[in-house]
């Protein structure tokens, strides 16, 4: 195996070629991986001991392997004092609050209790960049006394992902091996009824994380998901066909002709069932979210790879059981089980208008709540309030510190000029230097820009420390620029706004936790200011931030693309099977139950969408059919004989026990994901079981409702003549 974690910002770009193609562009032109912000607070920040020991983190920091450039106060200042630090730190704050441009820049909180250093991390492979964030965060382990220190921004962020996804693979997937164990042991009582279905699962486990290790997979947010789902698919699968098996063999049947036997029974549904179920990961590839689509492709495979091994690998291990240690083992659960579900389904029957008026008003109730379903693309919130990472960032937030960048670029390259009109370095001429400054000072005054800098302000400050105070002139422009060149930290800085060519130049703005339909009026406003200023060049808004939220926005269309798709293969396959749309359309309707109450749910309860959650209403609808084939599979071969009433009340009783069995399974299996610290997993979990435990009730109660005057005897007979001649086939 040689899978890892990897939740960089890159993972969740949008599949937009347009804004990716200027994010390369931007990558390019300004150089820079990406960015973590060291925040300082405490009362011992503006002493002499606390600044030098801000200078010390600041070059060691910068001389780090992997670091870029490390930016803070020390860096902006020291340049420009004769000593550091400042022989009276106290007059030093009151002048840096007063001038304003650090606090515009971020350096400075506006209250002046913190104080940030930026520190731009180069590309590097995801174990390099841990690495590094844990020697930055060794760097500033031991402060000063009254100094409190930590990082934040988007790299710690999905660090504290990568950790709480090991925590997911090393305890939750381990519990769900022994709880399964267990249940099972308890229901079957016999040790081979226990070890054929998890070898079966555990093959299945290997192969295809053995393969997606080979081919470079990395686990993140998402397909972390994929363990938990493969193994309670697979074992459920084993179960259908173990209770069918132990069935047979209570009867008198050898191994050999009990595994023919309940082929002959299960291998159609089980067939269809994987297909189907593959359907419904695949659907998930036209996702915007490459994470979600990359769980849709490795998904399908490991149901494709399952389904190939229920029809080779596993008839091998059931026919492996010793002929009497099979007829003697004890079925008190099924017993109990076949009296129950025939019991429900009597009960189902013979009050029919009361469950369909039931599941009518509850489908009402549901579709009202959809209308409210919200989208969550607010990063931070992916954890609880507790955990410490969201606490620090919100912590920054209420101190007016913005921890995630967007960037505005500004470019000449492409504009459109008159032959004539080519300027070698326009942004590095004095006017477009002033009118750098006025558009982020212009940026900064908006109310959810927390900090704006741009080249034109560190022409500003070098100026108005260094130089003059009355009237500025293009030629102290000149000459700023000129004294910003002479030192190697200014200059790095210069070089890090406006590319050596002059021909690009960026605003960083410096924003808050907010979600895209809050910010995205904020990048209209910001591009208006730019254009006003700058109407010859071409402005956007880019960063890793941005496209994050970009990819977020378009959740919903890619939940309705994919529920889409995968319920008109459904309806497909249902209607290729029993060659009746009237009897297609009943039965889709408990398919369709668990969707529309998660959905319904969602909205009432406020539960938001986000990339994982969004997962759930396709998979729901693919698991859900898994049990409809099985019990549309008894009800066709009886019902000509039987008639609807009676043949779906044996249906029930044959059939139950793995409903039962397997929907314990599953949702054994989502609860151990909603025991995760990561909300969007913990959320996927908890309705993932939520709506298997909603399909066995559609299972057990609304399919017999549907079904028990559902057709005419002439479409049964066709029903079971497409069963019958396909188990002969």
């Amino acid at each position: 195996m040689q899978l890892e974690n990897d939740n960089s910002p890159e993972v969740f770009f949008a599949r937009d070629a347009g804004a990716l193609q200027r994010y390369r562009q931007f990558r390019q032109e300004f150089g820079g991986g990406q960015a973590v912000r060291v925040a300082l607070s405490g009362r011992g920040l503006w002493t002499k001991q606390g600044l030098i020991w801000l200078d010390e983190v600041e070059n060691r920091a910068a001389s780090l392997p992997g670091v870029e450039a490390a930016i803070g106060l020390a860096a902006q200042h020291r340049w420009l004092l004769l000593e550091w630090p400042p022989p009276d730190p106290a007059a030093f704050r009151a002048r840096v609050l007063k001038e304003g441009p650090d606090i515009g820049a971020g350096w400075v909180s506006p209250d002046g209790e913190t104080i940030t250093m930026l520190v731009v991390i180069a590309d590097l492979p995801p174990a390099a960049e841990r690495e590094l964030l844990h020697r930055l965060d060794d760097l500033i382990a031991r402060p000063p006394a009254n100094i409190k220190a930590h990082i934040s921004g988007l790299p710690v962020l999905h660090l504290a992902m990568d950790r709480s996804l090991l925590a997911t693979a090393t305890r939750f997937l381990p519990l769900l091996v022994l709880l399964a164990a267990i249940f099972i042991a308890v229901i079957f009582r016999r040790l081979q009824d226990v070890a054929v279905p998890l070898v079966f699962v555990g093959v299945c486990q290997v192969i295809l994380f053995g393969v997606i290790g080979y081919l470079g997979g990395r686990l993140n947010l998402v397909n972390i998901i994929l363990a938990p789902l493969l193994f309670v698919i697979s074992l459920a699968t084993a179960v259908h066909l173990l209770v069918r098996f132990r069935d047979l063999a209570q009867r008198g049947m050898n191994s050999r002709e009990a595994v023919l036997e309940t082929y002959r029974t299960k291998g159609w549904p089980v067939l269809w069932t994987g297909f189907t179920t593959l359907v419904a990961f695949g659907s998930l590839v036209t996702a915007s979210v490459p994470p979600v689509r990359t769980l849709g492709a490795w998904a399908a495979l490991g149901i494709a790879v399952m389904t190939i091994l229920a029809f080779t690998l596993y008839p091998v291990l059931l026919a492996g059981a010793p002929k009497k240690s099979v007829q003697q083992a004890t079925r008190p659960f099924e017993t109990w089980a076949r009296r129950r579900g025939r019991a429900w389904a009597h009960w189902a029957v013979f009050r029919r208008p009361l469950v369909l008026a039931g599941t009518t008003a509850a489908f009402i109730l549901a579709l009202l709540g959809v209308t409210r379903i919200q989208v969550e693309d607010n990063l931070g919130r992916y954890f609880p309030k507790r955990h410490p990472v969201r606490a620090q960032l919100e912590k920054l937030q209420q101190h007016g510190v913005g921890i995630y960048a967007a960037e505005l670029i500004l470019s000449h390259r492409g504009s459109s000029r008159s032959e004539g009109e080519e300027e070698e370095a326009p942004f590095l001429d004095p006017l477009a230097q002033q009118r750098l400054a006025q558009l982020s000072a212009r940026l900064r005054s908006k109310p959810l820009v927390y900090g704006a800098i741009s080249s034109g302000d560190l022409v500003e400050a070098t100026i108005r420390s260094t130089l003059v105070e009355g009237e500025v002139t293009d030629s102290i422009r000149w000459m700023a620029l000129g004294l910003i060149q002479t030192a190697p930290e200014s200059r790095k800085l210069l070089h890090a706004l406006i590319t050596a060519d002059g021909q690009s130049a960026r605003v960083t703005l410096l924003v808050p936790m907010l979600s895209f339909n809050q910010i995205e009026p904020l990048f209209r406003e910001v591009i208006t200011d730019a254009e006003k200023l700058f109407p010859d060049t071409e402005n956007w808004i880019t960063g890793q931030y941005p496209l994050i939220l970009l990819a977020q926005r378009k959740l919903m269309r890619g939940m309705i693309v994919s529920l889409s798709l995968t319920l008109l293969c459904v309806a497909l396959v249902f209607l290729l099977l029993i060659r009746s749309i009237r009897l297609t359309l009943r039965v889709l309707v408990p398919n369709l139950w668990p969707v529309a109450l998660v959905l319904g749910g969602m909205g009432w309860l406020r539960i938001p969408l986000e990339s994982a959650s969004v997962m759930t209403v396709s998979i729901a609808l693919g698991l859900a059919v898994d049990d409809t084939f099985h019990t549309l599979g008894h009800f066709l071969r009886l019902a000509p004989r039987q008639g609807s009433e009676m043949a779906i009340q044996a249906t029930l009783e044959r059939t139950a026990p793995a409903h039962i069995l397997t929907s314990v399974i599953l949702v054994a299996g989502f609860a151990v994901c909603s025991l995760s610290d990561l909300l969007p997993v913990a959320r996927f979990g908890a309705l993932s079981a939520v709506a298997i435990i909603l399909a066995l009730v559609g299972d057990l109660l609304i399919i017999p409702a549907l079904l028990a005057k559902a057709v005419g005897s002439w479409q049964l007979a066709v029903g079971s003549w497409q069963v019958g001649r396909k188990e002969r086939e």
